[in-house]
Order: C-alpha cells, then sequence, then structure tokens
C-alpha cells in the first residue's frame, strides 16, 4: 500500500467508524481527501481500503460508503462537499508530503 493511502486511512481510523453512516463533518473530510487524493495523482483502491476498514473493525457501511465515494471521485463524477473546510490544511500537508 502506498504511504499516502496508508496516511489518509490512518486520517480516517480516527473518526468514528463504528457507525454505518459518516457523521456529517467526517463525511466532508473523507470526501475532500479523496478529491485530494485524485488531485496528487493516487488512485484509490477498493480493496486497500476493505483490507484497511475489517481489520480495523469498521462498520461495512461505513467502509461501502468510502468506497462508493473513491469510485465515483476516481471515475470523474461530481459529488457534493457540503463543509469542504473540514478537511484540513494539515491533513493536506500530511498527504502531499508522502507523494
Amino acid at each position: 500500500m502506498a504511504a499516502v493511502i496508508d496516511k489518509a486511512l490512518d486520517f480516517i481510523g480516527g473518526m468514528d467508524t463504528s457507525a454505518p453512516e459518516p457523521h456529517s463533518m467526517d463525511e466532508s473530510t473523507i470526501k475532500g481527501m479523496l478529491k485530494y487524493l485524485k488531485e496528487l495523482g493516487v488512485s484509490t483502491n477498493a480493496s486497500e481500503i476493505t483490507a484497511r476498514g475489517n481489520r480495523d473493525g469498521w462498520n461495512t457501511g461505513f467502509i461501502n460508503k468510502i468506497i462508493d465515494w473513491a469510485n465515483r471521485i476516481d471515475s470523474g463524477e461530481h459529488i457534493v462537499i457540503k463543509n469542504p473546510e473540514y478537511f484540513s490544511s494539515y491533513m493536506r500537508e500530511q498527504l502531499r508530503a508522502l507523494v
């Protein structure tokens, strides 16, 4: 697994992953992160997300939501990020440093 993907999944792992739906703040953060990874030229992989989520005990619905968003973003589909400010500059810097 690429270090940048691993770091992104670390950020996601710090959220409440026990619910089938991410909190709205977490949803915006995840979508922003996935979009940023695409801008960096990093493709997300459903199997990597699933493996990390299963290993760390994330809710299956939570995992599936992330995979759906990742696939939609990777395919170029427009998705709405309600609160883009939740994907912080700190996270951007951390991810960019690993590319």
